[in-house]
C-alpha cells in the first residue's frame, strides 16, 4: 500500500491542538481571521526554493545561466516580487504581464517574451521597449516582427521556438507542447519552418537571430526527457551555421514537475470522468531534485557545442516554484449523506471558482482541523455553485468531517488564482505567512471591484459599501 504525503512535504507542521500550521500560522486561525477561501502563500519557503533553483542551475552549468520565472504560472504581485527578491528574471506573454513586470521593477532587459498569440501591438511594445529577447513561435509572427521593425527603425533580438515533436511518456495530451500533431507551439522542425525561417532571417537586417527556445510540456518528473529533447540542439546549431548565424543562447523552457502533485495521465483522466475513479496519490518517494533536470540539461547542451563558447542556458521554471508553496483554504459549510449512495461535502470553492486544475491535476487534502484523524470514508467534495461539474474531488479518502470544519488543498500555487472564476462569487483573498505573521498580500474582492469595469450607475451602492 502506498505511503501518502504527509504535511512535512510542503514544509507544514501540526500545532499542539493538530492542526495544520504553516510557517507558525494556524490554518484553522488564518481561515477565522481572513474568512474562506484564502490562499495561503508560505513566503520563506517560496523565496528558498526559488534560490535554490537558480543556484543549481548556475552550478551545473560551465557556461552562463539566466532564470527567468514565467508569469503565467501566478502573477500575484506579492507572489512575484517574493522571486523577484531571489534572483529570478521575468517572462511574460501578454500586456498586463509585461505592466506588471515594469511596474514591479524588473529592468527591460530582464524581461524576456513568449507565447504564440503576441499581436501586432504587443509585439510593438516589447521592441519600443528593447525587452531581452522575442520568442518568435511562428512564420507569421516572425514577418509581423519584420514589419513592425523596418517601420519603427529598431532592432530587436530574437529566439526562435522550436517544436522538437517529443513528448514525455505518460504525459496527456493537454500539457505536451513539444507534440508536433497535437500542440500549434512552436516552429514545425520537421516540416521546415526552421529552414524557412533562417531564409527570411537573411532579409532582415533589424532582427538578429541569438537562438533556440523548446518547451515539452508541464509536470515532467524525468530528467532524462529534457536530455532527449534536446537531442535535436547540434542539427539545429548546424542549420544555424549553414545560414551563417551563431547560437549564442538556448532556452530549454520550464515545465519542472512539482514533486508532491501531478497531472493525471490520460487514461487516468478517463476513468476518473467516466468513472469517478480518483488515481492515486504520490506515494513519498523522493523525486528527482532540481539538480538532477540541471545536470541532464547541461550535459545534453554541453555535447551539442564540443567547439567554442557556450551558449547562454535559460530556464523558465514556474510550478516547480510556487506550487507547493501556497495551499487553499475552504470551509465545509454543509454535509449531505444520501443513504445508498454516498456523503457529498459541500465547500465554499469548487471548481466553478477556485479548484480549476483539481479537474486534470491530484492534489492532497488535509483536514486543517485535525490532520491526523483518521481518513475512514469516501467522499466527493463539491463547490458552492448551482453546477453538477462544481466538483474539487469525487471518491477522495477523508476523515468524517464536519459542518464548518476547514480543508486545506495542498500545492496551490500554480495555475489557480490564474484560472479562477468568479461565477457569481467574489473572489478570494491571499495571505503570506512568514515567521509566525500573516501579511495580506490580495484582499478579498467586494462589490465594487466586481462591478468597476461595469458603466452603469450604480454610483450610490458603492458609495454605501464604502461608507
Amino acid at each position: 500500500m502506498k505511503q501518502a504525503l504527509g504535511p512535512d512535504a510542503w514544509g507544514l507542521e501540526i500545532n499542539s491542538k493538530g492542526e495544520l500550521t504553516m510557517a507558525g500560522c494556524s490554518a484553522v486561525d488564518l481561515a477565522a481571521e481572513f474568512g474562506t477561501p484564502l490562499h495561503v502563500v508560505h513566503d520563506e519557503r517560496l523565496e528558498e526554493t526559488a534560490v535554490r533553483f537558480l543556484r543549481n542551475a548556475e552550478a551545473a552549468y560551465p557556461g552562463r545561466v539566466s532564470v527567468h520565472y514565467p508569469f503565467k504560472s501566478n502573477s500575484v504581485p506579492g507572489v512575484v516580487q517574493t522571486i523577484q527578491r531571489a534572483g529570478l528574471k521575468a517572462e511574460v506573454m501578454t500586456d498586463f504581464e509585461l505592466d506588471l513586470a515594469l511596474r514591479l521593477g524588473y529592468r527591460e532587459d530582464e524581461i524576456i517574451v513568449n507565447g504564440p498569440c503576441k499581436t501586432d501591438s504587443f509585439l510593438e511594445n516589447c521592441v519600443n521597449l528593447r525587452v531581452k529577447l522575442i520568442i518568435v513561435d511562428s512564420i507569421d509572427e516572425l514577418l509581423a516582427l519584420q514589419r513592425l521593425t523596418e517601420r519603427m527603425e529598431r532592432d530587436v533580438d530574437a529566439l526562435l521556438r522550436i517544436n522538437p515533436n517529443y513528448v514525455p511518456d505518460g504525459m496527456n495530451s493537454g500539457s505536451s507542447t513539444g507534440s508536433r500533431k497535437g500542440c500549434a507551439f512552436g516552429l514545425d522542425l520537421k516540416g521546415g519552418d526552421v529552414r524557412d525561417a533562417f531564409s527570411l532571417l537573411k532579409e532582415m537586417p533589424a532582427v538578429h537571430f541569438q537562438g533556440f527556445h523548446l518547451h515539452i510540456g508541464t509536470g515532467i518528473r524525468n530528467p532524462k526527457d529534457y536530455a532527449n529533447a534536446l537531442d535535436c540542439i547540434p542539427s539545429l546549431v548546424e542549420q544555424a551555421q549553414l545560414d551563417h548565424q551563431a547560437v549564442r543562447i538556448i532556452d530549454v523552457g520550464g515545465g519542472f514537475a512539482s514533486m508532491t502533485t501531478r497531472e493525471f495521465t490520460s487514461c487516468e483522466m478517463l476513468r476518473y470522468q467516466a468513472f469517478g475513479r480518483l488515481p492515486a496519490s504520490e506515494d513519498g518517494r523522493e523525486g528527482p531534485e532540481f539538480l538532477d533536470f540541471a545536470r541532464e540539461i547541461s550535459s545534453a547542451i554541453t555535447r551539442a557545442f564540443p567547439h567554442g563558447e557556450l551558449p547562454e542556458l535559460i530556464y523558465e521554471p514556474g510550478r516547480c516554484i510556487t506550487s507547493s508553496n501556497q495551499l487553499l483554504l475552504l470551509t465545509v459549510h454543509r454535509v449531505k449523506n444520501r443513504r445508498g449512495i454516498g456523503k457529498w461535502l459541500i465547500a465554499d470553492g469548487g471548481l466553478s471558482t477556485v479548484t480549476i486544475p483539481t479537474y486534470y491535476e491530484y492534489h492532497e487534502v488535509f483536514l486543517a482541523n485535525e490532520v491526523n484523524r483518521p481518513r475512514t470514508e469516501r467522499v466527493t467534495i463539491i463547490g458552492p455553485a448551482c453546477f453538477a461539474g462544481d466538483i474539487v474531488y469525487r471518491n477522495k479518502c477523508m476523515p468524517a468531517v464536519c459542518s464548518g470544519e476547514v480543508l486545506a488543498i495542498m500545492d496551490t500555487g500554480a495555475y489557480f488564482t490564474a484560472l479562477e472564476s468568479s461565477f457569481g462569487f467574489y473572489r478570494p483573498a491571499i495571505v503570506s505567512v512568514r515567521q509566525g505573521a500573516p501579511r495580506l498580500i490580495r484582499c478579498r474582492e467586494l462589490f465594487g471591484d466586481a462591478i468597476s469595469r461595469d458603466r452603469i450607475s450604480v454610483g450610490d451602492l458603492i458609495e454605501e459599501e464604502a461608507a
